[in-house]
C-alpha cells in the first residue's frame, strides 16, 4: 500500500472518505503506513492540503513590414499570455512518532479538515491555442531528518464542487418584443414566458425547458423554438489581460407558432436539452469561479420571428445556472491492501487551517521543521497533547 519513494522501508497511502467535496464542507479520510523495515530516519506524519490557478493562451498579430528589397511584406508572431497562483497551500502535523526512526507496523491516521466556503471549483480544459486548469490535492509525507534519504509520500487529486449560491429551485423568465421589419414596420408584439426545472445539473443531465408563447398580437410567424446552453469561459494573466471565449456547448429546437396564435399552460411549448458536449472527449466541464479561470453557463430559450427583423429582438430568455462536477474516476478502483493488513488505528485528528499553517512551495521541504539526527520527546503539536492509537 502506498507509493514507490521510500519502498524499501514501506509506503504511505492517503485516501478521503467521499470523492468529491463542496466547497465548505468538512473533507474526512485516512492516511495508512506500511513499515516493513527498520531504519527508516524519520517520524512526523504531514498532512498536505493545495489548491493552484493556472491558465495561459496564444494569440496572434500581423505585423506590416518592409523585406531586405523594401517590398511591404506581413508576418505573423505569436504571444502567449500566463498566469498561475497557488490560493490555497497548508500542511500540517499529523503524528510524531517518539523514535529515532520509523517504526516497524501498520497504522491508520484518520483526520479532517473544513474546506474554505468560497473556493472556486476543480478546472480543466485544454484547447488548441490555450489551458485553464484549477486543481485540489492532499498529500501524506514523511519527510527524512537525514536529506540523503527521499521522503515517504503519496498524494490525492481532489475534486472540489463549486459551492451552489442557492438550494435547486425552478428558474422563471419573460420577455415582450415589439416586432419590426424593414424600416422599422410595426408588426405588433410577441411575448415569451419560460421555466427552467433546476438551476444546477449534472453533465449528462437532461434539462426541461417549458415556454408560454403569446404571439396573439404579432403579425409575424414564430418559425422556431431554439433553446441552447452557453458556456463563457474567462482567462486572466498575471498582468490582468483577460481572455474571453463564449461557446454554444449544445443546442436544441422545435416548430413555433404561427402569427396571431398562443401556446400557454397546457399547450405550451417543451423542449429536453440533453446537457453534454460532443465536440469534446472529456465532456461537459463544471462551472468554476477562480481569480484567473471562470467558467460560468447560462440556459436560453429564444423564439424565432420570421421575415427581417434587423430593427428589433426576438424574444428571448436566458439564466443562470451551474454545471456540477462528476465524480472521478479514480474512486472507482478499490484500495489494494496487504495481506496482513492489521493496523493501529489513530484517534482521529480535527485540523485547523490558519495563516501559521500556510507554507510555500520554493520553501525547503524542512522550513518548518528542525529535525535533529536523533529527536528528543516530541512537544505537543498543533492539535493539543498527543493521544494514544485506539485498540
Amino acid at each position: 500500500m502506498g507509493n514507490q519513494q521510500g519502498s524499501d522501508f514501506g509506503g504511505l497511502y492517503i485516501r478521503t472518505d467521499k470523492p468529491f467535496y463542496f466547497a465548505g464542507e468538512i473533507v474526512t479520510g485516512n492516511i495508512y503506513l506500511n513499515i516493513y523495515r527498520d531504519g527508516y530516519p524519520g517520524g512526523v506524519v504531514l498532512l498536505k492540503v493545495s489548491g493552484k490557478e493556472k491558465c495561459n493562451w496564444t494569440e496572434s498579430r500581423t505585423r506590416n513590414t518592409n523585406g531586405p528589397d523594401g517590398k511591404p511584406k506581413q508576418t505573423t508572431e505569436y504571444i502567449t499570455y500566463s498566469g498561475q497562483t497557488q490560493f490555497y497551500q497548508h500542511r500540517v502535523a499529523i503524528w510524531t512518532f517518539n523514535t529515532p526512526c520509523l517504526p516497524v507496523g501498520q497504522y491508520t491516521f484518520p483526520f479532517q479538515f473544513q474546506l474554505l466556503s468560497h473556493l472556486p471549483g476543480s478546472y480543466f480544459e485544454k484547447g488548441s491555442s490555450y489551458l485553464a486548469k484549477t486543481s485540489y490535492s492532499v498529500k501524506a509525507e514523511i519527510e527524512s531528518y537525514n536529506k540523503s534519504y527521499k521522503s515517504i509520500e503519496h498524494s490525492q487529486s481532489l475534486v472540489v464542487r463549486e459551492p451552489l449560491k442557492q438550494n435547486m429551485a425552478a428558474l422563471m423568465g419573460e420577455m415582450e418584443v415589439k416586432a419590426s421589419t424593414w424600416c422599422c414596420i410595426d408588426q405588433g408584439t410577441s411575448h415569451i414566458k419560460c421555466v427552467f426545472d433546476k438551476n444546477h445539473y449534472l453533465p449528462g443531465d437532461t434539462a426541461y425547458l417549458w415556454a408560454d408563447l403569446d404571439n396573439s398580437n404579432c403579425k409575424l410567424d414564430v418559425t422556431r423554438i431554439e433553446a441552447r446552453l452557453i458556456n463563457y469561459l474567462t482567462l486572466r494573466d498575471r498582468t490582468g489581460r483577460e481572455k474571453h471565449l463564449t461557446r454554444t456547448i449544445v443546442s436544441q429546437q422545435i416548430q413555433g407558432i404561427m402569427a396571431g396564435e398562443r401556446a400557454v399552460e397546457n399547450e405550451r411549448k417543451q423542449i429536453q436539452l440533453i446537457l453534454h458536449n460532443k465536440s469534446s472527449q472529456d465532456g461537459l466541464r463544471p462551472s468554476s469561479n477562480g481569480q484567473l479561470v471562470k467558467s460560468v453557463y447560462r440556459l436560453e430559450i429564444q423564439a424565432v420571428l420570421a421575415g427581417c427583423t434587423c430593427c428589433s429582438k426576438h424574444p428571448k430568455v436566458n439564466v443562470p445556472i451551474e454545471i456540477v462536477a462528476p465524480v472521478p474516476q479514480i474512486y472507482n478502483q478499490p484500495i489494494v491492501q496487504p495481506s496482513n493488513w492489521n493496523p493501529q488505528i489513530f484517534q482521529p485528528q480535527i485540523v485547523q487551517f490558519t495563516d501559521s499553517t500556510m507554507y510555500l512551495k520554493d520553501q525547503t521541504q524542512q522550513s518548518n521543521y528542525n529535525y535533529p539526527q536523533v529527536p528528543p520527546p516530541p512537544p505537543p503539536n498543533q492539535f493539543g497533547q498527543m493521544q494514544q492509537p485506539m485498540s
